[in-house]
């Protein structure tokens, strides 16, 4: 593991400690692998024995020149897998310190997989960025505003080299 992608496991550790506290907040019990080597996801979720819910968190911020942020596009295979054939759904948190953005927003698998257009852009998309699949802000639903304190800890361990615009 080289410089750069521990520096994206610490900032990912902290996106998903955010996220596990938000989730029992809303009275979610929180599952994660206890198993040190690759996983399937990152977290289960369930809420009243009733609603399960496979979580997938990323600490990333959205794109600068679009409206849109996104996935390998290699993991979005592996979710649509495990949606189509678990009949589980996948809700993809994204932990964004963006100045114009610094909160957490989510999406189910099963809606941003449908097919729309926005502002003369087809989402999902892959071909705007290689290796990628994007999805549109506007599909996402907020989940919290993130705090001074969290965009700090994100920001410490982010790995662009630029300012955001």
């Amino acid at each position: 593991m080289n410089w750069s992608e521990k520096i994206q496991v610490k900032k990912g550790t902290v996106g998903e400690t955010i996220v596990i506290k938000k989730l029992e907040e809303r009275g979610y019990i929180v599952y994660a692998p206890i198993t040190e080597s690759a996983h399937a996801f990152d977290f289960l979720a369930i809420k009243d024995k009733k609603i399960f819910k496979i979580a997938e968190i990323k600490s990333k911020a959205r794109l600068n020149k679009f409206e849109a942020t996104g996935i390998n596009i290699r993991n979005f295979n592996e979710y649509l897998y495990i949606y189509e054939n678990q009949n589980i759904d996948v809700i993809l948190f994204f932990v964004d310190e963006h100045p114009k953005e610094e909160r957490i927003y989510c999406q189910n698998l099963s809606e941003l997989i449908k097919p729309k257009t926005i502002k003369g852009i087809d989402f999902p998309n892959t071909k705007i960025v290689s290796g990628i699949i994007l999805f549109s802000l506007s599909d996402m639903q907020e989940v919290c505003k993130l705090t001074e304190a969290e965009i700090y800890e994100l920001k410490k361990y982010s790995s662009r080299n630029y300012e955001y615009k």
